[in-house]
């Protein structure tokens, strides 16, 4: 039978006008949506605040309430905790500190200190919640039915075919074709039976609206309407990374390029209306509901008043020693005077790098190989916010935070017509066959597959030096040409300009320049340095690149910022504003390969005729410094050589870039712990073994708070996005975190799931982490109280962030080096009389030579001279 007409309305008897009026269902999904994870699709990968749905709680508090509702762990394991201890890594001073700030919950300090070290393997397990044990368990325990294993595999095939972003061949969505539409065809218009909504009731009840549905099966399945916003909350947390997929997609449909329409309700009426069919085949008409099982009511309750989180005491004290121990080495070598160094030599050049932790060791080991090198650090956006369209891009993307929504549209083009004449999608033509009949397909799975099949177990054994061609699809083209200037006022379609105009260009090269206190004493070279990366095994690539450009790499804000600098109308309109470049300073942009520790350097044909002075000298120095660099980070892997060769090191982490059975191409922000907001004399001699956001700023020149205030809007949920993912994701990892990578699939372009079947996986897999000290961020601002206290007043609802403590803030004052540490109630002041000095080391290698573990601060002493 077809029928043509959908949501024909057919009264169904079981569902009351009462229950229609009482029951407010768009209500009750605003509220539980508000559980769900927030995490994109996976070409859009942005770090977060992973329970940014406590965030309005006290960090302990919402972190214990979280534990309630997903049911994970809090804390890491007693023992760790004890270990560290043992270790030295916990101080002692820091749990009398950690029990002082809970003091008011602890009856007999003296026998809790004990309680401490008293061996438990059970206290960090996770409570009693509603994911796990809530009322929609009953089905299991007390009626036998796993619902989650009858619908799960029917729910996911549909949503992951509905949403497909390309890897299939053939959509199952229509042309604007809504997901409730997509099933009423495929049930009522299918030559075969789509299971189980072949089930003649549920069938019919189809043709109702996705509401009706929704209570219909409500009433049938719960039957107390009290209980139905919980049960709907359990049920999309059975599966949170669908349930926040389609929530996002619903709420912002340009996330995915191909759009689909798609709605939460419409989600939760196929589900429910799955649970109902699968009930009636398994169980009958005439099955007992939920509110007729006698332990329905024993179950957690969201709306219970005695529905509250406990703080597990002795863990809260044990992780604020852990992180007071880490945090008290940073603000203990803040406080102490810089060591005197010698006559600073002329500047040679200046290289401007994103904040990001892993160019805190290139910047260090650049600086030790040629003093005269002065590095800055900013947001990697570089002020220069728009969406970026490249070449072979059939879509523009964001290229700043994503709390900018950008106005600008800038476009790539070829720098020669020849270029532009290659026939074909660019490099996407290397991704798919473009024939797609069946008897070619099979034609080309005979033949062609079989010598696909021995590259792949030829790239297996022996990777290769040269990565695939899948490399261009996350690096820019280092020579192409970007449309930066607006030649025409009238705006796109989308209301957006193409190109700046000369003012507006002025206008962010001084905000940044301003921003780190780069207004005068110009290099003759400066350097903007941008970062990406490229592997071939790592479904979250975009988690590797740069978080202030929405997770892709910066080279396109690199080059727009050179350009604009390089402008002479737009210098002319800084020198009015009181920013006098000199002729002689040229402005290069280049991309940092964090993978690989490579160095990409754009658009030297524009020196030809006006050369960047030093730039040979400059890249020289670099490869040194990047060469040394991967030798830092070989210590984590295993696999590395073991001699101290620079050399070598490097030509190692090129090949695990490459390596198609390597999980761990590098560690990203593993163990990102610090965020520096001053003068770079204030951390360039501190080895902090890339564990800091370094964001250059000069106290001296913003006495209202206006610049430190533009940069607390960045740092804070990018940085403190980054760290809190990490931290969670290590925290629980199978509950928070991805999980391992082994065996991830990837979905539609959408994200992970473990095998074909299973729920996109979101926060970050466990070989991104495992290396990870989940300690919260810490903030330090080099300004007096009084002028932060005017930038704090200016940042809004971010504020919550640091008043709830889900990042540490603290303040050093110029001059005094007085250390205060923040608080909603105010300022403590920070003493340091009784600490252990900062150890020393003559040079990073010295440092971090022969360890395997996170190295405490040390204070690099030996004087540097220009190599």
């Amino acid at each position: 039978m077809t029928i043509s007409a959908p949501h024909r309305h057919v009264p169904h008897p079981s569902v009351s006008d009462k229950t229609i009026s009482t029951f407010n269902l768009d209500a009750a999904i605003d509220h539980i949506s508000h559980w769900l994870p927030t995490q994109g699709p996976i070409k859009d990968f942005i770090h977060h605040n992973t329970l940014h749905s406590v965030q309005q709680h006290p960090f302990h508090e919402g972190v214990a309430l979280a534990a309630r509702i997903f049911g994970a762990r809090s804390y890491l394991p007693l023992a760790d905790y004890q270990k560290r201890y043992r270790q030295g890594r916990i101080a002692d001073a820091a749990i009398d500190w950690a029990i002082d700030q809970s003091a008011a919950y602890i009856e007999d300090i003296e026998k809790f200190r004990d309680s401490l070290f008293i061996e438990d393997y059970r206290s960090h397990y996770p409570p009693v919640s509603l994911a796990n044990q809530g009322i929609r368990n009953t089905w299991l325990t007390q009626l036998e039915v796993d619902l989650n294993a009858l619908t799960h595999p029917v729910l996911f095939r549909l949503l992951a075919n509905f949403l497909d972003q390309g890897i299939s061949r053939w959509t199952l969505s229509q042309d604007g074709e809504r997901f409730w539409d997509c099933l009423w065809r495929l049930v009522h218009n299918s030559l075969l039976s789509l299971h189980p909504f072949h089930e003649p009731t549920v069938r019919t009840l189809l043709l109702e609206k996705p509401e009706r549905v929704i209570l219909t099966c409500l009433d049938r399945i719960v039957g107390d309407e009290q209980l139905y916003e919980q049960y709907l909350l359990e049920m999309l947390l059975a599966h949170p990374g669908w349930s926040g997929m389609v929530r996002l997609v619903e709420l912002n449909p340009s996330a995915l390029l191909a759009r689909r329409n798609i709605s939460l309700k419409e989600l939760i009426a196929v589900e429910l209306a799955c649970e109902l069919a699968f009930l009636y085949l398994k169980k009958g008409h005439r099955f007992a509901n939920i509110a007729q099982t006698p332990k329905a009511k024993a179950a957690p309750l969201l709306n219970d008043p005695h529905f509250k989180p406990k703080v597990p005491l002795r863990l809260k004290v044990w992780h604020e020693a852990m992180e007071w121990t880490l945090h008290s080495e940073l603000l203990a070598a803040l406080a102490s005077e810089p060591p005197a160094g010698a006559t600073k030599a002329a500047t040679l050049a200046q290289a401007l790098f994103c904040i990001d932790d892993r160019e805190c060791s290139l910047r260090r080991h650049l600086e030790e190989l040629n003093p005269a090198i002065e590095t800055f650090g900013a947001a990697g956006f570089f002020g220069i916010d728009f969406l970026y369209q490249g070449i072979d891009d059939a879509f523009p993307v964001a290229q700043c935070p994503v709390i900018i929504q950008p106005k600008h549209l800038v476009r790539e083009s070829r720098l020669s017509v020849t270029q532009d004449k290659r026939k074909g999608g660019g490099e996407l033509q290397h991704l798919h066959v473009k024939g797609h009949s069946l008897f070619r397909g099979w034609l080309y799975t005979q033949t062609l597959g079989i010598g696909y099949a021995i590259r792949l177990a030829w790239n297996v054994f022996r990777p290769g030096g040269r990565l695939p061609d899948i490399k261009k699809l996350s690096e820019v083209a280092a020579h192409t040409h970007l449309h930066l200037l607006r030649e025409s006022d009238t705006p796109t379609e989308d209301g957006r300009m193409l190109g700046f105009s000369l003012g507006e260009m002025a206008d962010r090269i001084e905000g940044l320049l301003r921003n780190i206190g780069l207004i005068k004493d110009f290099a003759p070279l400066v350097v903007v340095v941008a970062h990406g990366s490229t592997s071939v095994n790592n479904p979250h690539f975009a988690a590797y690149d740069c978080g202030a450009c929405s997770g892709k790499p910066g080279a396109p804000n690199a080059r727009a910022f050179a350009w604009m600098a390089n402008h002479e109308k737009v210098r002319a309109l800084l020198r009015e504003r009181g920013i006098d470049i000199p002729e002689t300073t040229r402005f290069i942009a280049a991309m940092h390969n964090t993978t690989r520790d490579e160095m990409t350097y754009f658009d030297e044909h524009l020196f030809e005729q006006q050369p960047a002075s030093g730039l040979q000298a400059f890249k020289d120095t670099m490869q040194r410094a990047l060469e040394r660099n991967a030798l830092e980070r070989c210590r984590w892997f295993e696999l590395a050589p073991q001699s101290q060769n620079p050399k070598a090191a490097h030509a190692h982490v090129k090949g695990r870039s490459v390596s198609i059975f390597e999980p761990r191409p590098e560690y990203n922000h593993s163990n990102n712990l610090y965020c520096i907001v001053g003068k770079r004399a204030l951390s360039r001699d501190l080895f902090m073994d890339r564990r800091a956001f370094l964001h250059s700023y000069d106290p001296g020149n913003d006495d209202q708070g206006l610049i430190l205030a533009r940069i607390l809007n960045a740092i804070i949920p990018v940085c403190g996005g980054i760290n809190l993912e990490y931290l969670f994701s290590r925290i629980d990892n199978s509950v928070y975190g991805a999980g391992t990578k082994l065996p991830h699939n990837v979905i539609g372009l959408l994200g992970v799931a473990n095998g074909v079947e299973g729920d996109l996986r979101t926060g970050l897999p466990n070989q991104m982490i495992e290396v990870h000290e989940p300690a919260r961020l810490l903030i330090v601002i080099e300004q007096t109280r009084e002028i932060i206290d005017k930038a704090l007043g200016q940042i809004g609802s971010l504020r919550e962030w640091l008043d709830n403590d889900w990042v540490r803030f603290g303040c050093l004052e110029p001059g005094s080096h007085a250390v205060y540490f923040y608080r909603a109630q105010g300022w403590d002041r920070v003493g340091f009389e009784d600490s252990a000095p900062t150890p020393s080391a003559p040079d990073s290698e010295a440092a971090f030579s022969g360890q395997t573990h996170t190295v405490p601060i040390h204070k690099l002493v030996t004087e540097r001279s220009p190599s």
